[in-house]
């Protein structure tokens, strides 16, 4: 592995020296945050609608809902930067948390949620009247009667990312790729990306040791306490060496997708596991029924109602056209970037993440693509799988030994491993572009090792002691970040700013209500035909 990084670098860095060009080294990012609206008073999900104040959850380009209407979600445009993508999320709960604090509400900082009664105290979320507003919400009405609302409240962080131009030019130079043509070109971004996606798979483990947020839940989230987990207090269920237990099976759960083998080898293979699933009844949704006495119960009674459904670590992605699926948008113009959907959202963090965790993950996915791309077959996917839920629930035992596909190893020992074989593309990044947050954030991590008492999943553990219970934490900590927001002064530019961006989206709304010409039935139809 190091000799193949050693030489994609110096190859790279022979290309940026001969054409001046630096951009190779630019990456092009955006983050999607989730947070729960909560009661400032008692910590409960809260009941009252998205806020009017921050536009329409359906058109706004910011701000908007994920599952519940109480689930927010804060979405960054693009930035060539780690400062720009910061900035603007710090822009986003800045303007946020003035809105809330009218409501007395707060963001709840956790990736598990507060305490639920059951599944009729989750509002889901609502869209408007509008053929597509319905849409959504006849698809999340799918997900509450398949899965429950409690498991949908789980919130974290997605990551963004994409290569230059220059970076692809040179990357196809290294691999002796013929890149003439856009067909070409789009084909080889593709398979890199895949390739990229493959290696993030056998590593991903290690975003879960060193950001895994979430070793403890809040009792009402399960109906009975899992015997891998211990009794704090009389309200909180936590894994003594747990990192992420929602990217464990106490997580996200779907056993429907269980027997997906969805294969990351080739675009179409991809496309066509995913296209299946949409196509394949599973009993249990057929017995639930599609519109029952006049009522949509879900989109479909196949495995996947909708591309979105299949729940992944890592999506390849396109930004796609008005009513075109993701699919469709992948097999016509190929993988645009690379969607990271593993990372807890850190609660010590007022934006639910840290500067130095993003140059981590570019680090990271630079290593992945500068990897050999070597195919996933069935059987290491399978102890891939088995691997990471292993140490999302015991992964601060760093000294016990897991088996990444050649035989068992220390946790502390291949995170050891990996790490320095990240060290030159770290230090690399830093000579190029005189930034060396790269290189101090992989020593950050490399910190985190040696001090597991700074690992995050540690210090919530900590924090739940410190109060009590899970929810009395995450509750403190939650008013305590909306306090420092709202001690900010907001510049007039930027309110004004939001005022507007709120204003624009309730009347682009309306205008799409106003604008439908067939009825929901039709439209659904129409939605759901194959692409």
């Amino acid at each position: 592995m190091l000799r193949n990084i050693h030489d994609a670098l110096t190859k790279l860095d022979q290309c940026m020296i001969q054409s001046g060009d630096l951009s190779a080294v630019t990456f092009h990012r955006g983050v999607e945050r989730e947070a729960l609206r909560v009661s400032r008073t008692d910590g409960k999900i809260s009941q009252v609608p998205h806020p009017k104040a921050l536009g329409s959850a359906l058109t706004h380009p910011s701000i908007t809902t994920d599952y519940s209407e109480a689930l927010m979600e804060f979405i960054t445009g693009v930035h060539d930067s780690v400062e720009g993508v910061i900035q603007e999320l710090r822009d986003i709960h800045l303007m946020t948390n003035r809105v809330l604090d009218d409501m007395d509400e707060c963001l709840w900082p956790g990736s598990m949620p507060c305490a639920l009664k059951d599944n009729a105290e989750v509002p889901i979320a609502y869209y408007g009247e509008s053929n597509s507003g319905k849409l959504k919400r006849v698809y999340r009405e799918g997900l509450s009667n398949r899965y429950g609302r409690i498991m949908q409240c789980i919130a974290g962080m997605h990551y963004n990312f994409s290569f230059s131009d220059s970076f692809w030019a040179f990357l196809a130079d290294f691999r002796g790729a013929d890149i003439s043509n856009d067909k070409a070109l789009q084909e080889f971004k593709s398979q890199q990306y895949f390739a990229l996606i493959r290696n993030f798979r056998r590593k991903s483990w290690v975003l879960s040791l060193l950001f895994g947020a979430s070793p403890a839940i809040d009792v009402s989230f399960l109906p009975s306490k899992p015997d891998k987990l211990s009794e704090l207090g009389s309200r909180t269920w936590f894994g003594p060496s747990a990192t992420s237990l929602r990217m464990s099976d106490i997580g996200y759960q779907n056993k429907a997708q269980d027997g997906l083998f969805v294969c990351y080898n080739e675009v179409d293979t991809y496309i066509n596991t995913i296209k299946g699933a949409l196509r394949t009844p599973y009993p249990a949704y057929e017995k639930i029924g599609v519109k029952v006495d006049g009522e949509y119960k879900q989109l479909s009674h196949n495995i996947l109602q909708i591309e979105n459904e299949y729940y992944s670590d890592i999506r390849p992605k396109r930004v796609t056209q008005s009513g075109e699926h993701p699919s469709a948008a992948l097999q016509k113009r190929g993988v645009e970037y690379i969607e990271v959907r593993i990372m807890d959202l850190d609660p010590t963090s007022p934006i639910g993440m840290k500067p130095e965790t993003l140059y981590f993950l570019d680090t990271f996915l630079m290593c992945c693509m500068l990897h050999s791309d070597d195919r996933l077959g069935a059987e290491e996917c399978q102890q891939l799988r088995k691997t990471q839920q292993e140490i999302a629930t015991h992964g601060r035992e760093l000294d016990d030994s897991f088996d990444f596909g050649f035989g068992p190893i220390t946790l502390r020992e291949k995170a050891n491993e990996l790490l320095t074989h990240m060290q030159e593309i770290a230090q690399f990044l830093t000579d190029r572009t005189g930034n060396f947050a790269y290189t101090d954030s992989l020593a950050l991590q490399k910190g985190k090792l040696e001090n597991l008492e700074t690992l995050p999943a540690a210090q919530v553990i900590k924090q739940c002691e410190q109060y009590g219970s899970y929810q009395e934490a995450m509750l403190a900590i939650g008013k305590a970040q909306q306090q420092a927001w709202l001690a900010q002064e907001v510049s007039h530019e930027l309110e004004q700013q939001y005022q507007a961006w709120a204003e624009q989206s309730i009347a682009q709304q309306a205008d799409i209500e106003a604008s439908d010409e067939m009825d929901f039935d039709a439209f659904l139809r129409h939605y759901m035909q194959p692409q």
